[in-house]
């Protein structure tokens, strides 16, 4: 399987870093060309729309053809805008634990408002022990180390500015995608924690009556970041889908 010719375009979570994919990139970056973006840092918060845009347009210029986009939690909603921008240079779009929409509605599970604020000020005020508490949620007999090991890497990058996080908590409360998302054509993976609080599970079915589709994987006794505590099995399913819908069909034929 060479898939040299496939870039990888990773898109990570609110107060996170590009060092949350450490482990999962090692497993990669034989394979596939890997590209990181960061998400928004904009000067101001007054106009978000046009900020967001702004950063869209920015983005999609860097994008090479023959990409897959990936994101993780509120770096899926950015994946899929950065999608349906530029359908022509991505092969697929890959969400991970993530929503078209991420706050709760009639008839759709998601956070209250009230628990996106409170994450918003935790990060805010009290970075360096959130990130701590929540890497040490997807902890298991099998990753120790690799817990340890990350923590220290995501922490040594400096957090993310008030602004940032300001303007990003913005997109989990004013985004919805559920209607646009229908017009993706290209292949849609999802990947979803079993034990996941922030993105239910049962997302999972009603996208794939949304897409009419079931191209989605829920990974037993996982949490919000099922590529750190179940990484070989996440590695695996983003490999086979890979081979099946994409690889098979656009680089063999």
């Amino acid at each position: 399987m060479n898939t040299k010719k496939i870039n990888l375009i990773f898109i990570h979570g609110l107060g996170f870093n590009k060092k949350i994919w450490f482990f999962l990139r090692k497993k990669l970056k034989k394979k596939f060309k890997i590209y990181m973006i960061n998400l928004p840092t904009p000067n101001t918060t007054k106009n978000f729309y046009i900020e967001l845009n702004k950063f869209i347009y920015k983005k999609i210029l860097k994008i090479p053809y023959n990409s897959i986009l990936i994101g993780w939690s509120l770096g899926g909603i950015l994946a899929t805008l950065l999608t349906l921008k530029i359908p022509e240079k991505i092969l697929s779009l890959v969400t991970i634990s993530s929503s078209p929409c991420f706050l709760k509605k009639k008839f759709w599970p998601g956070m209250q408002y009230s628990q996106i604020k409170k994450l918003q000020k935790e990060l805010i005020y009290n970075y360096k022990n959130s990130i701590k508490n929540f890497i040490n949620l997807q902890k298991n007999k099998n990753n120790k180390k690799n817990i340890k090991i990350l923590k220290k890497k995501i922490i040594s990058i400096a957090k993310p500015n008030i602004l940032s996080i300001k303007f990003n908590v913005k997109m989990l409360i004013k985004i919805d995608l559920r209607k646009i998302i229908q017009k993706i054509k290209i292949p849609i993976l999802r990947i979803y924690g079993e034990f996941d609080a922030i993105v239910p599970k049962k997302i999972s079915y009603l996208l794939n009556n949304l897409l009419n589709d079931n191209n989605s994987y829920i990974i037993k006794k996982s949490n919000h970041a099922p590529f750190i505590s179940h990484l070989d099995n996440f590695n695996n399913i983003l490999l086979k889908f890979i081979q099946k819908n994409i690889y098979l069909k656009n680089f063999i034929l």
